[in-house]
C-alpha cells in the first residue's frame, strides 16, 4: 500500500459547511433582529469567502479576518457599527452547534479505518470548535491526530502548518494523501509541500 495516512479537511469535506453557515447566520441575525434575505446571505457568503482567500494568501491574519467580517458587513448593509470580534465570537458559538455530515462520510471513514489507514485532520479553524463539532457528529474517534490553524499558528496552504502537522504525525508526506474540498488551501497546499492529494469537488466548482 503506497499511502499509510489520510489527512481530511473538516468543513465541506466531512461536515456540510453550507448547512452550518446557514444555521449560524440565522441564529445570529435573528438574535439581533437584523433581517436576513437570501440576497444578503449570498452577499455575506461571497464576502466571507473573499476574506478567507486573503487569509490563505497571507494578505490577512486570522485575527484581522475575525475583526473585519461582521464589522464591515453589518456596517455596509445595515449601517450599524458593531464590535466585530464580539459578533464573531457569538457567530462561532452558533457555528459550533452545527455538525451535519455530508453524504457517505461515516461509511468512508469506517472503510478507510478498516483498511488500515491512519486518519487525521488538518483544518483552518479554531481548535475547540472543530473538535467539538467532530465529536457532536460522532466521528471524532476515527482520527488519531487533529490539528487546526489556531494551534499551528499558520493557515493552509502555508508550508509551516504542514511542518507543524508532520512533526506530530506518525507518517511523513511520502506516505500521506490529503483529501479536501479546498483547491487553494488543501490541494495547492499539499502540492506545494510535495505530497499527494485528492480534490473532493462535490460542489462542482470550476
Amino acid at each position: 500500500m503506497r499511502f499509510r495516512q489520510i489527512i481530511f479537511d473538516v468543513d465541506d469535506t466531512l461536515i456540510d459547511f453550507a448547512d452550518t453557515e446557514n444555521f449560524a447566520l440565522h441564529r445570529l441575525f435573528n438574535a439581533h433582529h437584523w433581517p436576513l434575505t437570501e440576497d444578503l446571505q449570498r452577499r455575506y457568503h461571497s464576502y466571507n469567502q473573499s476574506l478567507w482567500r486573503q487569509l490563505e494568501t497571507g494578505a490577512l491574519t486570522y485575527d484581522q479576518l475575525s475583526e473585519m467580517v461582521f464589522h464591515n458587513f453589518i456596517k455596509e448593509n445595515y449601517h450599524i457599527n458593531v464590535d466585530g470580534l464580539a459578533v464573531m465570537d457569538e457567530y462561532r458559538s452558533y457555528f459550533g452547534q452545527a455538525y451535519k455530515l455530508l453524504p457517505g462520510v461515516e461509511d468512508t471513514l469506517r472503510f478507510a479505518k478498516k483498511s488500515g489507514y491512519e486518519l487525521t485532520i488538518l483544518s483552518n479553524g479554531e481548535a475547540y470548535m472543530q473538535r467539538h463539532r467532530l465529536e457532536l457528529a460522532g466521528i471524532k474517534n476515527y482520527f488519531n491526530l487533529i490539528i487546526t490553524s489556531e494551534e499551528a499558528g499558520y493557515s493552509k496552504p502555508d508550508a509551516r502548518i504542514f511542518d507543524y502537522f508532520f512533526d506530530r504525525a506518525e507518517y511523513g508526506p511520502e506516505e500521506t494523501v490529503f483529501f479536501g474540498d479546498g483547491l487553494q488551501s488543501d490541494i495547492l497546499g499539499a502540492e506545494n509541500y510535495g505530497f499527494s492529494s485528492v480534490w473532493y469537488n462535490h460542489r462542482g466548482r470550476k
